[in-house]
Protein backbone atom coordinates (compact mmCIF):
# COMPACT_ATOMS: atom_id res chain seq x y z
CA UNK A 1 0.00 0.00 0.00
CA UNK A 2 1.33 3.42 -0.94
CA UNK A 3 0.87 6.24 1.50
CA UNK A 4 0.79 9.77 0.12
CA UNK A 5 2.18 12.75 1.93
CA UNK A 6 -0.30 15.60 2.33
CA UNK A 7 0.88 18.76 0.58
CA UNK A 8 -0.32 21.90 2.35
CA UNK A 9 0.87 24.27 -0.40
CA UNK A 10 -2.40 23.88 -2.32
CA UNK A 11 -5.93 23.90 -0.91
CA UNK A 12 -8.72 21.54 -1.91
CA UNK A 13 -10.49 24.34 -3.79
CA UNK A 14 -7.32 25.18 -5.70
CA UNK A 15 -6.84 21.53 -6.53
CA UNK A 16 -10.44 21.27 -7.74
CA UNK A 17 -10.02 24.42 -9.82
CA UNK A 18 -6.79 23.13 -11.38
CA UNK A 19 -8.48 19.85 -12.21
CA UNK A 20 -11.44 21.65 -13.76
CA UNK A 21 -9.24 23.88 -15.92
CA UNK A 22 -7.14 20.88 -16.98
CA UNK A 23 -10.27 18.94 -17.91
CA UNK A 24 -11.74 21.83 -19.89
CA UNK A 25 -8.50 22.48 -21.76
CA UNK A 26 -8.01 18.79 -22.47
CA UNK A 27 -11.56 18.45 -23.77
CA UNK A 28 -11.31 21.59 -25.88
CA UNK A 29 -7.98 20.60 -27.45
CA UNK A 30 -9.25 17.14 -28.37
CA UNK A 31 -12.71 18.27 -29.51
CA UNK A 32 -11.82 18.29 -33.24
CA UNK A 33 -10.80 14.64 -32.91
CA UNK A 34 -14.13 13.82 -31.29
CA UNK A 35 -16.08 15.70 -33.97
CA UNK A 36 -14.30 13.81 -36.74
CA UNK A 37 -14.81 10.52 -34.88
CA UNK A 38 -18.57 11.10 -34.60
CA UNK A 39 -18.85 12.17 -38.24
CA UNK A 40 -16.92 9.05 -39.27
CA UNK A 41 -19.22 6.86 -37.18
CA UNK A 42 -22.30 8.42 -38.72
CA UNK A 43 -20.81 8.25 -42.21
CA UNK A 44 -21.34 11.83 -43.36
CA UNK A 45 -19.93 13.04 -46.66
CA UNK A 46 -16.96 14.52 -44.77
CA UNK A 47 -15.66 11.13 -43.75
CA UNK A 48 -15.86 9.38 -47.11
CA UNK A 49 -12.27 10.24 -48.04
CA UNK A 50 -10.53 9.27 -44.83
CA UNK A 51 -9.86 10.52 -41.37
CA UNK A 52 -7.32 13.24 -42.12
CA UNK A 53 -9.18 14.76 -45.04
CA UNK A 54 -12.30 15.00 -42.88
CA UNK A 55 -10.73 17.87 -40.92
CA UNK A 56 -10.08 19.83 -44.10
CA UNK A 57 -13.45 19.07 -45.71
CA UNK A 58 -15.39 19.99 -42.56
CA UNK A 59 -13.51 23.28 -42.19
CA UNK A 60 -14.15 24.10 -45.86
CA UNK A 61 -17.83 23.13 -45.81
CA UNK A 62 -18.85 24.60 -42.43
CA UNK A 63 -15.97 26.77 -41.25
CA UNK A 64 -13.18 26.17 -38.76
CA UNK A 65 -15.57 26.64 -35.82
CA UNK A 66 -17.33 23.43 -36.90
CA UNK A 67 -14.36 21.47 -35.54
CA UNK A 68 -15.57 22.46 -32.05
CA UNK A 69 -19.26 21.60 -32.51
CA UNK A 70 -20.67 20.24 -29.26
CA UNK A 71 -17.67 21.31 -27.19
CA UNK A 72 -19.66 23.54 -24.83
CA UNK A 73 -22.08 20.78 -23.77
CA UNK A 74 -19.20 18.31 -23.51
CA UNK A 75 -17.36 20.69 -21.18
CA UNK A 76 -20.53 21.22 -19.15
CA UNK A 77 -20.90 17.44 -18.79
CA UNK A 78 -17.37 16.98 -17.38
CA UNK A 79 -18.07 18.26 -13.86
CA UNK A 80 -21.31 16.40 -13.10
CA UNK A 81 -20.00 13.19 -14.66
CA UNK A 82 -16.80 13.27 -12.63
CA UNK A 83 -18.63 14.28 -9.46
CA UNK A 84 -21.20 11.49 -9.73
CA UNK A 85 -18.54 8.93 -10.64
CA UNK A 86 -16.28 9.85 -7.71
CA UNK A 87 -19.10 10.05 -5.16
CA UNK A 88 -20.63 6.77 -6.34
CA UNK A 89 -17.25 5.04 -6.31
CA UNK A 90 -16.60 6.17 -2.74
CA UNK A 91 -20.05 4.95 -1.68
CA UNK A 92 -19.70 1.58 -3.41
CA UNK A 93 -16.24 1.10 -1.91
CA UNK A 94 -17.50 1.91 1.59
CA UNK A 95 -20.37 -0.58 1.13
CA UNK A 96 -17.88 -3.26 0.03
CA UNK A 97 -15.38 -2.81 2.86
CA UNK A 98 -15.05 -5.35 5.62
CA UNK A 99 -14.93 -4.45 9.31
CA UNK A 100 -11.21 -3.63 9.06
CA UNK A 101 -11.62 -1.23 6.15
CA UNK A 102 -10.19 -3.59 3.54
CA UNK A 103 -11.63 -4.19 0.11
CA UNK A 104 -10.72 -6.88 -2.41
CA UNK A 105 -9.41 -6.00 -5.84
CA UNK A 106 -12.51 -7.43 -7.50
CA UNK A 107 -14.81 -5.42 -5.25
CA UNK A 108 -12.89 -2.26 -6.15
CA UNK A 109 -13.20 -3.09 -9.85
CA UNK A 110 -16.95 -3.70 -9.49
CA UNK A 111 -17.30 -0.43 -7.53
CA UNK A 112 -15.50 1.46 -10.29
CA UNK A 113 -17.61 -0.15 -13.00
CA UNK A 114 -20.88 0.60 -11.19
CA UNK A 115 -19.79 4.18 -10.55
CA UNK A 116 -18.95 4.65 -14.23
CA UNK A 117 -22.28 3.18 -15.30
CA UNK A 118 -24.22 5.40 -12.92
CA UNK A 119 -22.38 8.54 -14.06
CA UNK A 120 -22.90 7.61 -17.72
CA UNK A 121 -26.63 7.06 -17.25
CA UNK A 122 -27.18 10.30 -15.37
CA UNK A 123 -25.25 12.43 -17.85
CA UNK A 124 -26.23 10.60 -21.05
CA UNK A 125 -28.75 13.21 -22.27
CA UNK A 126 -25.85 15.69 -22.50
CA UNK A 127 -23.90 13.18 -24.60
CA UNK A 128 -26.88 12.74 -26.91
CA UNK A 129 -27.25 16.52 -27.25
CA UNK A 130 -23.54 16.81 -28.05
CA UNK A 131 -23.84 14.18 -30.77
CA UNK A 132 -26.91 15.85 -32.30
CA UNK A 133 -25.07 19.19 -32.39
CA UNK A 134 -22.02 17.58 -34.00
CA UNK A 135 -23.95 15.73 -36.68
CA UNK A 136 -26.00 18.70 -37.84
CA UNK A 137 -24.73 20.95 -40.60
CA UNK A 138 -23.57 24.29 -39.16
CA UNK A 139 -24.56 26.11 -42.33
CA UNK A 140 -28.22 25.02 -42.01
CA UNK A 141 -28.62 23.95 -38.36
CA UNK A 142 -31.55 21.92 -37.12
CA UNK A 143 -30.84 22.91 -33.51
CA UNK A 144 -30.05 26.43 -32.27
CA UNK A 145 -28.19 25.42 -29.13
CA UNK A 146 -28.11 23.14 -26.12
CA UNK A 147 -31.49 24.09 -24.61
CA UNK A 148 -33.23 24.09 -28.00
CA UNK A 149 -31.79 20.66 -28.78
CA UNK A 150 -32.96 19.28 -25.43
CA UNK A 151 -36.52 20.58 -25.78
CA UNK A 152 -36.77 19.64 -29.46
CA UNK A 153 -35.73 16.04 -28.78
CA UNK A 154 -37.96 15.86 -25.68
CA UNK A 155 -41.09 17.29 -27.33
CA UNK A 156 -40.80 15.66 -30.75
CA UNK A 157 -39.36 12.27 -29.77
CA UNK A 158 -40.24 11.87 -26.09
CA UNK A 159 -38.26 11.45 -22.87
CA UNK A 160 -36.81 8.05 -23.79
CA UNK A 161 -35.22 9.56 -26.90
CA UNK A 162 -32.82 11.39 -24.57
CA UNK A 163 -31.46 7.95 -23.63
CA UNK A 164 -31.34 6.46 -27.14
CA UNK A 165 -28.06 4.51 -27.34
CA UNK A 166 -27.42 4.64 -23.58
CA UNK A 167 -27.40 0.86 -23.27
CA UNK A 168 -24.43 0.66 -25.66
CA UNK A 169 -22.60 3.29 -23.64
CA UNK A 170 -23.26 1.35 -20.44
CA UNK A 171 -21.99 -1.86 -22.03
CA UNK A 172 -18.78 -0.05 -22.95
CA UNK A 173 -18.10 0.96 -19.33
Amino acid sequence: MVLGKRDSRITSCQSLGCGAVAGLLSRSFTCPLDVVKVLSQVGTFHSKRGFLSTFWMLAQAEGVRALWKGNWIACMRLFPHSTVQLAAYNKFVSLSMDDFGHISHWSAIVAGSLAGILAAILTYPAELIETRLIVQNSAAPTYRGIVHTFFTVYTKEGFLALYRGASLTVMGR
